[in-house]
């Protein structure tokens, strides 16, 4: 990356200071209270656990649930497949808002033909703008994870704590990677459209993900590999033990670096209409 405005990239926490915390509170709230319900989802799961018995193993409803790692039987299973699910999904769409917004909001609002007056080279602006960014996203990552952990010391359910942590990790990445995404939308697109467009940029890498989770169709199970929800997989990663998919994470850090390059080109060659 070439220099860093640091005034720009002041202006640009303060803009979206408010939006982050109200995304960040929000969502991390609801975790804390899925977590915070375990023990009473823990007895309900016992009278599951008694009927799945009583089921031929064969049983399509005892298939649908080894799919999807099998009844939770611990505090961190039941939150790969309640919480996690909601913290990706939402997650995904505010990091989509995120990475949209980096150009189209400007564009918009007309503060880009403040913006390119500046004695300011517009390398420095753009790469303002994505610090600001991953600042942001890093933030309402870590909200998630310290909300979800205060869940867990509330309802005395510390284990594993250091993967879930690593799962946090793997899930900033994964959050910017659908930024990224979402930042190329944005220069591929016409200029002033509705920032709407952005929320519909995770659902279908979610639902890829499902799909060749859930399936044991060759052609299907691989399209896993064009989805950067498959490495963050919270089933696999938190529930089941899965082998972890390298290749699908280097292959959208990969392609993330490559839409910088090219939103690069694309600003710095940008012109005042």
């Amino acid at each position: 990356m070439k220099s860093v405005s640091i005034p720009t990239l002041k202006l640009e926490l303060r803009r979206s200071f408010k939006q982050n915390m109200i995304w960040s509170f929000s969502l991390g709230l609801s975790l804390l209270l899925i977590v915070g319900i375990y023990p009473l989802f823990k007895d309900m799961m016992q009278s599951m656990f008694e009927m799945m018995e009583s089921l031929d193993p064969d049983h399509p409803l005892i298939k649908f649930m080894n799919d999807f790692g099998g009844v939770p039987t611990s505090a961190i299973g039941y939150f790969a497949t309640e919480g996690a699910m909601i913290l990706q999904l939402v997650g995904g769409i505010y990091a989509a808002i995120l990475g949209y917004g980096l150009i189209n909001k400007d564009e918009r609002e007309k503060t880009n033909e403040v913006l390119f007056t500046l004695p300011v080279p517009k390398a420095s602006i753009l790469n303002s703008k994505i610090v600001a960014m991953l600042i942001n996203i890093f933030i309402f990552t870590l909200f998630q994870f310290i909300l979800s952990t205060l869940g867990f010391i509330f309802i005395d359910e510390l284990v594993m704590m250091d993967i879930f942590w690593f799962f946090g990790i793997l899930n900033f990445l994964l959050f910017t990677m659908i930024a990224m995404i979402a930042l190329c939308l944005a220069t591929i697109l016409k200029p002033n459209q509705s920032g709407l467009l952005a929320v519909v940029v995770p659902f279908p890498f979610y639902i890829i993900t499902v799909v060749s989770q859930a399936t044991n169709e060759s052609f299907l199970k691989a399209l896993k590999y064009l989805s950067p929800f498959t490495f963050a997989e919270p089933v696999g990663f938190l529930k089941t033990n899965y082998e972890f998919n390298w290749i699908n994470m280097i292959t959208f850090l990969l392609i993330s670096l490559l839409i910088y390059f090219y939103v690069l080109k694309y600003y710095t060659r940008r012109q005042i209409i």
